[in-house]
């Protein structure tokens, strides 16, 4: 017990940031209502539910019933889902509502693949077995699902990394150099890096024998990315008049992710 309390401290690390992550959006979007707030509330959610998940699987056994059902959960919302709904949000940030109607029925019809194909992917019990404290690579046998969450996960990044650099590209260009300014670039850092953090742990931790930090990488990326949100949305809230949005907080929205 004591060893796998060690191997998933992490993974409840990551339960107890993207829950207050999710959180702080969701509040964020109660107050202003900004589409693009919803989408990244969804995204961090869909982060919580599969990181919950995968404690809960490792808690009642992952080889269980339920506990290969919750490991699928966890593949679907945490693996899949997560950073390319978080790429629409970037979207919806600095697109019309034509392109964000577009990328969402997209979005969603590669979702509900995604969601498909993992449901039905047989599963190698004995990789399942050693799932605590990884990523649980290797566990679905290979099939099109594979296809889905490197298109997915691809897209969302591309998606706010760009929009961070964009973000960023646009402040240097439009204002002289302050404090201010320095504070929506520190936050495009803190963001981009955050989000490839999350990519690299995701992607390439078992490639350099690495799998067994997957937690830990994740853990780190996430508080890395908390803190670029929660620096941008604090000095776009100095920013903004009484019942208004200032223009400066118009182009720092795209330093939140």
């Amino acid at each position: 017990m004591t060893n796998t309390a060690i191997l998933i401290f992490f993974a409840v690390v990551n339960v107890v940031v993207t829950g207050l992550f999710a959180g702080v959006l969701l509040s964020q979007y109660l107050r202003r209502h900004r589409v693009y707030q919803l989408y990244w509330s969804i995204a961090l959610a869909m982060a919580f539910i599969g990181t919950l998940s995968y404690v809960l699987m490792v808690a009642v056994g992952p080889t269980t019933t339920a506990g290969e059902a919750l490991f699928r959960i966890y593949y679907i919302f945490g693996a899949a889902l997560t950073a390319a709904w978080l790429g629409l949000g970037s979207i919806a940030l600095i697109s019309s509502a034509r392109i964000t109607r577009i990328s969402l029925l997209v979005l969603s019809v590669l979702s509900i693949l995604a969601i498909v194909f993992i449901s039905i992917s047989g599963i190698d019990t004995g990789q399942l077995s050693h799932v605590a404290g990884t990523a649980g690579k290797g566990v679905l046998q290979t099939g099109a699902w594979l296809a889905m969450i490197i298109i997915l996960n691809t897209l969302g990044a591309v998606a706010v990394v760009g929009v961070a650099i964009y973000s960023g590209w646009k402040l240097i260009r439009r204002q002289s150099a302050n404090f201010y300014t320095s504070k929506f670039l520190w936050a495009n850092v803190l963001i981009v890096v955050g989000v490839l953090l999350i990519a690299y742990a995701g992607g390439d931790v078992r490639v350099f024998g690495l799998e067994g930090s997957f937690w830990l990488i994740m853990a780190v990326g996430w508080v890395v990315l908390f803190a670029g949100v929660l620096l941008a949305s604090r000095r776009a809230a100095m920013a903004r008049p009484a019942g208004q949005d200032s223009a400066v907080e118009v182009r720092g929205r795209a330093a939140s992710v």
